[in-house]
């Protein structure tokens, strides 16, 4: 058998490396696609945080309660819930609260109210301690999911915010 040319061998490593790339992108995407799966309220609030300072959008919608998931937990109503939801309101509340916890905004922790109200603590150099709404959270199964956003934030303009913006 012949042994194969330079050139030869080189685009033989070229074609191998071309597949290598070509796989690899593949698995990236598959993970990122992947829905988060918080079990308890403390990583609820954990992946919260996380997701609003990667500005990940798309995560942000995984965490809100979706097909199967809504019949579970509302049944008839579901179809109706789903159907409200468009792309606007999720952009809205998910700038509100990004824009709340970016750098150097520290997480402290989380509290979900019995009513499901979710509360992130988070501490800021400017701000100091303050808590942050991300709108109300339930149990489907044994995931925790976000269900409504806080929606109205005219109310909570200043939460985040210097102690000094409130007086201008």
């Amino acid at each position: 058998m012949p042994v194969p040319s330079q050139q030869t061998l080189l685009w033989f490593v070229v074609v191998l490396l071309l597949l290598w790339l070509l796989t690899r992108r593949r698995e990236r995407a598959a993970i990122g696609r992947q829905r988060r799966m918080p079990l308890t309220e403390a990583e609820l609030g954990r992946v919260v945080f996380e997701v609003a300072r990667s500005a990940d959008l798309e995560a942000f919608r995984h965490l809100y309660v979706s097909g199967g998931e809504a019949r579970d937990l509302l049944g008839d109503a579901a179809s109706a819930y789903l159907g409200g939801r468009g792309k606007r309101w999720l952009e809205d509340e998910f700038l509100e609260i990004s824009v709340r916890v970016a750098p150097p905004v520290q997480y402290e922790g989380v509290h979900v109210g019995e009513d499901g109200v979710t509360v992130l603590r988070v501490r800021s150099l400017a701000a100091g301690a303050y808590e942050l709404p991300v709108g109300r959270a339930l149990q489907v199964g044994r995931i925790w999911r976000l269900v409504h956003p806080v929606g109205d934030w005219s109310q909570l303009r200043q939460v985040g915010a210097p102690s000094g913006a409130a007086r201008a």
